[in-house]
């Protein structure tokens, strides 16, 4: 393919992965406004799975660890010390997802399960999170385990610069 070609095809995978992080955002906060979170969450979850999971291994992988980022700031705006340490251990788990293992993707998602279940203030319209986000993270978490066990992603290798450019 060719560099040009390359480029053009992240450069709109990258816009889409970030459209779709801004649509999930609007969901949840639409859904937490109306109090419909639990109902909404399965589908969504789903709907997530189907969004990346025709990109393509590469960018697949890419979009989950970017989709890793986003849920790993769910509580991370609430301020407290510990939520936004959480939340660059999320960061660093994306990047070891891509570069080590696809597994560092899937373990964030299922644990997800347990710390939203933890002790915590919440604005009232937030109150069905635990359960909702056990409803989205939990077909996420298992879909990255599964597809992690099977071998569809391998850790990403970055191309050096002077390989992608024509002699």
């Amino acid at each position: 393919m060719n560099s040009w070609k390359f480029a053009l095809k992240n450069t709109a995978v990258t816009v889409y992965v970030f459209f779709l992080i801004i649509a999930l955002g609007y969901a949840v906060g639409y859904a937490a406004h109306e109090q419909v979170l639990v109902k909404i969450a399965l589908p969504l979850g789903v709907g997530m799975i189907l969004a990346v999971c025709w990109l393509g291994r590469i960018a697949e992988l890419l979009a989950w660890a970017g989709l890793t980022v986003w849920l790993g700031m769910t509580y991370a705006h609430t301020g407290p010390p510990f939520e936004i340490a959480v939340f660059f251990l999320y960061i660093a788990c994306a990047a070891l997802g891509v570069f080590r293992s696809p597994w560092f993707l899937a373990i964030p998602w299922l644990a997800h399960i347990g710390w939203d279940y933890l002790p915590r203030t919440l604005p009232e319209m937030y109150h069905e999170l635990p359960p909702a986000c056990a409803l989205f993270d939990g077909p996420v978490g298992l879909y990255l385990a599964w597809f992690s066990w099977k071998g569809r992603w391998r850790p990403f290798v970055p191309v050096p610069a002077t390989t992608l450019s024509s002699p």
